[in-house]
């Protein structure tokens, strides 16, 4: 018996002294996928975020910046809440209905009070544009997107003399 254990001893291989590699090749692999997906993140945060929403045909005003394309200040000024808009889409097939609820911002509470001598000019130009809207061209949030760019260009047209900072969707119910 003292033989087996001798035997077994001689033939148990002796541990490495230098260990394994994978783990030192899989710390870089995984330097390397966090280093690149920060690389993404970074570069499409940049610059290149405002100019592809103008490519788009989003105007900047829409999108936070003023008429010269400088980012507005961060604190937000105040905003003019408009009443619901209940409009019926356009759609061949069957009643479609769209309930949408909006906010404007402006740069002072002067520019509110003026924002309010064109609601009624406001009001018929954006019931006239979303009741020529299909159900597809208010789905989805690029949808959104465009149709808000484009009431946007419409306020700053409809209330001359008012610095829009921004129009916000506040509630959109499609039924």
């Amino acid at each position: 018996m003292a033989e087996a254990a001798e035997k077994a001893k001689v033939e148990a291989p002796a541990p490495k002294a230098g260990g394994s590699k994978l783990v030192p090749i899989l710390l870089v692999v995984n330097l390397l996928l966090v280093a690149a997906v920060l690389g993404v993140f970074l570069l499409r945060g940049g610059p290149s975020s405002a100019a592809a929403s103008e490519q788009k045909g989003e105007p900047r005003a829409a999108a936070g910046h003023g008429k010269e394309g400088k980012p507005e200040e961060a604190a937000p000024g105040p905003t003019q809440k408009l009443a619901d808009f209940v409009v019926h889409l356009r759609d061949p097939e069957a009643d479609r209905y769209a309930r949408i609820s909006f906010e404007v911002e402006v740069a002072t509470e002067e520019e509110k009070a003026k924002l309010g001598g064109f609601m009624p000019r406001i009001r018929d130009s954006f019931i006239a544009y979303l009741s020529d809207r299909t159900l597809e061209e208010l789905r989805g949030s690029e949808s959104i997107a465009r149709t808000k760019a484009v009431l946007a260009e419409r306020l700053g047209l409809l209330a001359p003399g008012v610095k829009i900072k921004g129009l916000y969707i506040t509630d959109l119910v499609i039924q």
